[in-house]
């Protein structure tokens, strides 16, 4: 991992608490990953079932796989490369990309091939015989004493191969996150309020804790983001810090290669993220055109090269499944969700007036300030940044308000589900952490300032809300759509 130097004598308070926030933090992740069950909805069932189909049939198609009828997110069809075969049959796939799945099934194979114990297996444990009231069904005052042996227990083997990926995917990205979001406050932040908030914000203020717990897309594209910008950080560090004659050609090729490698590897996990890559491609050519040709190319390549080759091996071509959503591939066969999408997903056939959307995407049920108020503190300082001297922290600023500002427009017009019952918008999540690195700037007239410390506090402590009513499960609806459908303020289809 790219480092940026720490300043010399980190204070002791700050080392006992960075210890102390990061241990618990990622503590409380890896505890509620581990309790939390390998199969939650139909999102990340999706991608275990092409996980299951690769592994156990080396196919994409997912007709076979035991859980398979438990989720909506996929599609029937025929793949393009057999549509020329006279009686092509057609089959069920995920309509989720194929990159992230084929990774997690290149690593289990062996594992699986070295136990011969299959994905779906399952330990019975035998059960004792019992006594108990068995009451009868029409008059439940009468009542007979029954004693027999209940079904054996069964415990499904998947929870053994599943949590240490989702533990790798999730947990240690975020322990690497907090490691180096700390070192950045090391030298962005003035005094210790903004230090001990932002990292606490950093920790636990935005749904990215939350979906820490569960297969996803969402919190690998941010983690990747992440780096990439921190990557980039290094690369644009403060002509101050390096010497008077160093070139730009000279700054370590590894942050290249590392921002390229997270930024092609965050548009691989979010497409739209694509314009992040092109953006950041941008970004170090102007810094050095050299290292730009000979890292930071060749590293973004390398999962380029795989999304693309995943993609094709799974659907015979170069456009994502999804990319065909609301057509016959969807809902074209027998007994398929989307002919009668309910709750969120019955907007997608009924669309509200696109102002109403725009308000809830940002301030509404699944608002992005309104779930996560911390970053209402990060607006001043980032429109300072943009306007100001500092070098490196313009070229992030911009990089935040104008991808910020895409996604939104781009959403808002060409979506209108929310992401379905989600934590949050989770389209938005992998430019969260590029907020994060502005939030704790918005802290530091706390330090000295009791009113605006107690604004910082009400922020974190909502945003910190946020996260704990969801994390029973991320796919679930936030607090604020459950508060005001309970007042009648709002109604969703069921």
């Amino acid at each position: 991992m790219i480092d940026i130097d720490v300043p010399e004598g980190r204070p002791l308070v700050r080392r006992f608490l960075a210890m102390l926030i990061i241990g618990a933090a990622v503590a409380h992740s890896l505890g509620s990953t581990l309790r939390m069950p390998s199969h939650l909805e139909v999102n990340d069932i999706s991608r275990w079932c092409t996980v299951w189909s690769l592994v156990e049939r080396g196919t994409y198609a997912i007709d076979d796989c035991p859980w398979q009828n438990k989720t909506q997110d996929k599609v029937y069809k025929v793949l393009p490369s057999d549509r020329d075969k006279p009686d092509a049959p057609k089959h069920f796939y995920s309509s989720k990309p194929p990159l992230l799945p084929t990774m997690i099934a290149g690593i289990l194979y062996p594992i699986r091939k070295l136990t011969g114990v299959p994905l779906d297996a399952h330990v019975l444990q035998q059960r004792v015989e019992r006594t108990y009231r068995k009451y009868d069904p029409v008059d439940t005052t009468t009542f007979q004493t029954v004693t027999e042996t209940p079904e054996p227990a069964k415990w499904p083997v998947y929870i053994f191969y599943f949590k240490p990926i989702i533990v790798v995917l999730n947990v240690v990205p975020y322990l690497a996150f907090l490691i180096l979001f700390a070192r950045l406050l090391d030298r962005m932040v003035r005094n210790d309020w903004a230090w001990f908030a932002g990292l606490t914000a950093a920790a636990w203020g935005t749904p990215l804790t939350i979906f820490n717990t569960t297969l996803n897309n969402h919190t690998v594209a941010a983690y990747s983001a992440f780096f990439a910008v921190y990557a980039l950080m290094k690369i644009w560090e403060d002509p101050a810090v390096l010497e008077e004659d160093e070139p730009p050609a000279r700054l370590p090729y590894g942050a290249y290669a590392a921002a390229g490698f997270f930024g092609a590897f965050t548009a691989c996990n979010e497409l739209p993220a694509a314009a992040f890559g092109i953006l950041l491609f941008l970004c170090v050519l102007i810094r050095s055109p050299k290292a730009t040709l000979f890292a930071f190319g060749p590293a973004a390549l390398i999962p380029c090269a795989a999304f693309l080759v995943t993609l094709y091996m799974a659907t015979g071509g170069f456009t994502p499944f999804y990319a065909e959503f609301g057509g016959p591939s969807y809902t074209g066969y027998e007994g398929s969700y989307w002919n009668t999408p309910l709750e969120m997903d019955w907007f997608d056939k009924h669309p509200e007036p696109k102002w109403l959307y725009l308000f809830h995407m940002t301030f509404g049920h699944r608002g992005m300030f309104s779930l996560t108020p911390i970053f209402l503190l990060a607006i001043v300082p980032m429109l300072r940044s943009m306007f100001g001297k500092e070098r490196r922290m313009k070229i992030i600023a911009w990089l935040t308000f104008v991808l910020s500002v895409g996604l939104v427009v781009f959403y808002t017009f060409k979506t209108n589900n929310y992401g379905g019952s989600s934590q949050g918008l989770r389209w938005l999540f992998w430019i969260f952490p590029f907020w994060l690195i502005f939030v704790p700037q918005g802290f530091e007239s706390g330090q000295h300032n009791r009113a605006m410390r107690w604004v910082g506090l009400t922020c974190l402590a909502l945003s910190i809300f946020t996260v704990g009513y969801g994390m029973r499960t991320p796919w679930s609806h936030p607090w604020i759509l459950d508060m005001i459908e309970h007042f009648n303020l709002y109604t969703l289809t069921r």
